[in-house]
């Protein structure tokens, strides 16, 4: 079983239940949370949210679900904080 590494960068509405929805989402499609960071603009009120997941499957089935919440703004990958890992290790 070879898990995938991905690093996603979400920009969301700053309200309490986005980063629960987020998370719920992200465990029902498979996803494993390896770290997260989020960080609130306060001056626009949006929440800058960075997850590094792991899983075997595709990331776009992620990224679909989490671009249908009613808050989100963006979602993108940015792997090359993972590929930097992966050739360090």
């Amino acid at each position: 079983m070879t898990l995938n590494k991905y690093q996603l960068i979400i920009m969301a509405d700053d309200k309490q239940v986005v980063l629960e929805r987020i998370l719920q989402v992200t465990r029902y499609r498979g996803f494993l949370i390896n770290g997260m960071n989020a960080e609130v603009n306060t001056g626009n009120n949006v929440a800058t949210i960075t997850m590094s997941v792991s899983s075997e499957r595709p990331i776009s089935l992620l990224i679909d679900q989490i671009n249908k919440l009613i808050d989100i703004k963006g979602v993108k990958v940015d792997n090359s904080e993972v590929q930097i890992q992966q050739h360090s290790a």
